[in-house]
């Protein structure tokens, strides 16, 4: 195990950053007070952040003899449909808006067992692939539902063709030896751990693709590290309660055909919680970022933000430029409270959110907000947004909705993309 650790100094940071880019971010002290009195930086260095990566490409080695499978070649078990998407609860993009989505099977439209969370995309080879993330449910979601040490699965989906949707769900992992350490590792109700891997137990709020890298937020510790690459074929466990490598060698997953283990993490200071996680740019195209938001609800003194960090061409965090960080406004000219899901291009940022006030069936917005602007633009969003996916190849914008169907005694589950142009 590797570790490398970023520490960001304040000034050593502002001076990389300021030798590294031609424009740069509002210095911190330029700052505007929004009319609940509460200062909001617009866009500055972070220059309290620490970014400390650990390398587990060792543990994923590991597990080589099995054999890696690529996303081409993994069996794809379930069927989606885009029919009747716009009619789950909630739905309320305007008719011209609506581009393209699809609801999950019955099953996975109705579980209580699971919600969707993040959603990320990319192709690999001829085919177009969206990656989404579902979180094990608990007690604490839902009374008497106890399912939440599975940790997070993803769902591989093919929309190649939007008439004919497949997906499987495959069951997120990490080495076991993380077991003991209370922020990798979350302990809950009882199940059969076995040896290698143990279960990747965050709500995998969001999640991000570059290259072959996939990076899920952890809410409290940082960015949880994938590649798409590495997945690993799992035996059958028809009982759902084991988890790891048997005795005699055999790969077992909760009944998972496929398992993705964790090659890394980013632990970083003073930028929780992580909410969701996207890749956008900097001020220039050709600069990737990482960009995470935090959700944060109206009635807390935090003020909420979003940090960018930047990537370099192998998709790794780099100290030079600092990460960033952007306080943006709201259209009554207050903080962007519940952000879900962000996405940040240039000085433009957008971000879903919940638990606003109910219109048109929902409770979530869409928010644009352009730096130097005295306040964002709001839009009406599907009840129950989550995290937001930029397909730099078309131009749309995804999102997805979480709830089960006995919530609102009909669907709310859908996945579904509209034209940035639209909200722009």
């Amino acid at each position: 195990m590797n570790l490398r650790i970023y520490c960001i100094a304040a000034l050593a940071a502002t001076t990389l950053f300021a030798c590294a880019k031609q424009t740069q971010p509002t210095p911190a002290n330029e700052s505007t007070t929004n009319k609940d009195g509460r200062v909001a930086v617009e866009n500055a260095v972070a220059a309290n952040v620490t970014v400390t990566y650990t390398d587990e490409s060792s543990f994923v080695s590991s597990l080589s003899s099995y054999g890696y499978k690529t996303p081409n070649q993994l069996s794809l078990n379930r069927v989606g449909t885009s029919s009747g998407y716009t009619g789950v609860y909630g739905f309320n993009i305007p008719a011209a808006n609506q581009v393209k989505g699809f609801k999950w099977n019955d099953g996975d439209e109705g579980t209580t067992e699971w919600r969707p969370q993040g959603i990320t995309g990319f192709t690999y080879g001829s085919k177009n692939y969206l990656l989404i993330t579902w979180y094990g449910i608990g007690p604490d979601d839902i009374a008497g539902v106890n399912n939440q040490h599975k940790g997070v699965r993803v769902s591989l989906v093919d929309i190649t063709s939007m008439s004919n949707i497949t997906y499987r769900h495959i069951l997120l992992v990490q080495n076991k030896a993380n077991m003991t350490n209370s922020a990798l590792y979350k302990a809950s109700n009882p199940y059969t751990q076995l040896d290698s891997y143990i279960p990747v137990t965050i709500h995998g709020g969001g999640i991000a693709c570059y290259g072959t890298k996939v990076y899920v937020a952890d809410t409290k510790l940082g960015i949880r590290v994938f590649d798409v690459t590495k997945f690993v074929s799992a035996a059958g466990d028809d009982g759902e309660t084991r988890c790891g490598k048997e005795t005699d060698g055999t790969l077992k997953a909760f009944n998972y055909a496929y398992i993705l283990p964790q090659t890394g993490y980013y632990k970083i200071t003073n930028a929780s919680p992580f909410s969701c996680i996207e890749t956008g740019t900097g001020t220039t195209t050709s600069d990737i970022m990482l960009w995470t938001a935090q959700y944060i609800t109206a009635d807390e003194t935090t003020v909420p933000k979003a940090y960018g960090f930047h990537l370099n061409a192998s998709g790794q965090i780099v100290t030079s430029p600092a990460p960033e960080v952007i306080t943006p406004i709201d259209n009554d000219n207050t903080n962007v409270n519940g952000i879900q899901g962000v996405y940040r291009a240039g000085t433009k940022t957008f971000m879903s959110t919940t638990g606003n006030s109910s219109y048109e069936g929902s409770t979530a917005r869409l928010t644009r907000y352009n730096d130097g602007a005295a306040a964002g633009v709001r839009y009406r969003w599907p009840h129950g947004a989550e995290d937001l996916y930029y397909e730099t190849s078309t131009g749309y914008l995804w999102n997805l909705t979480e709830y089960e169907t006995v919530k609102y005694g009909t669907d709310n589950r859908c996945v579904f993309a509209v034209r940035v142009s639209d909200y722009d």
